[in-house]
């Protein structure tokens, strides 16, 4: 049966920092991992449904405080703590996930980040059904020592992105509030450093047989010389409350 809890403090406290460790660096192995992944969510029919995340942290959340994010007017994502308590079961679900490594089931799985129903679209929130699939992702995980490096993300598109873009994440840690606007492929800067946070991956005909190809969905990028953490820059200051012009490519 699949089991899902909300995370808690201890499960952000024991991530590494994407801004003070080298997380962000993928090793031969984690590549050999996601590239196992993505062949077996082809040969599930189910690439269309889940996505892998990096686990890392940017802040920690409070007692009580849950993950949720939501689009915005601008077409973009915010990702703001909000305590559950004010919140019901129906008005958030889970979007993103990791399997409990305390945990010898499968399927006992922490939620890390919350959507609202507006924001799935034609998604669906996780289910029973999903079990297997879900089991067979973790298998894979334990089998490469992989468990405490990579999640499960609930594929869904609330910005209607597009083939030729992605989502670029930064942060503000002075008010806790993760950030990801679009970005087109083409036209990043050659110089600027994305950190691949997300993958999915794409099915294609080719050569007779189909062809698995993975692709960033999502990825970290520096906002200011320490690291991609804004701290004030969308409120349009930097960190001595100096105005400051646009931070994203």
């Amino acid at each position: 049966m699949l089991q899902i809890r909300d995370h808690g403090v201890a499960d952000y406290a024991e991530l590494l920092d994407m801004d003070v460790t080298d997380v962000g660096v993928l090793t031969e192995d984690d590549r050999a991992c996601l590239a196992e992944l993505g062949a077996y969510l082809a040969s599930t029919q189910a690439w269309r449904r889940f996505g892998v995340g990096l686990l890392h942290k940017h802040f920690e959340p409070a007692d009580g405080e849950i993950f949720v994010e939501h689009a915005t007017a601008q077409r973009g994502l915010e990702t703001t703590l909000v305590p559950r308590s004010e919140l019901s079961p129906q008005q958030v679900s889970a979007s993103g996930i990791r399997f409990d490594a305390q945990d010898d089931s499968d399927v006992s799985v922490i939620a890390l980040e919350f959507a609202e129903p507006g924001d799935f679209g034609p998604t669906t929130a996780l289910c029973a059904e999903d079990e297997t699939v879900l089991a067979g992702i973790a298998d894979r995980l334990r089998a490469h020592d992989k468990i405490d490096r990579f999640g499960v993300k609930l594929i869904r598109n609330p910005l209607a992105l597009s083939g030729d873009e992605l989502l670029l994440e930064t942060c503000d840690s002075a008010i806790r509030t993760l950030y990801c606007d679009i970005g087109t492929r083409d036209a990043l800067p050659a110089d600027l450093d994305i950190v691949e946070t997300t993958w999915r991956w794409n099915v294609v005909a080719g050569g007779g047989r189909p062809v698995v190809m993975q692709e960033c969905a999502a990825g970290c990028v520096p906002a200011v010389a320490e690291g991609h953490d804004l701290r004030h820059g969308h409120s349009g200051t930097d960190n001595d409350d100096n105005p400051i012009g646009p931070v994203y490519p």
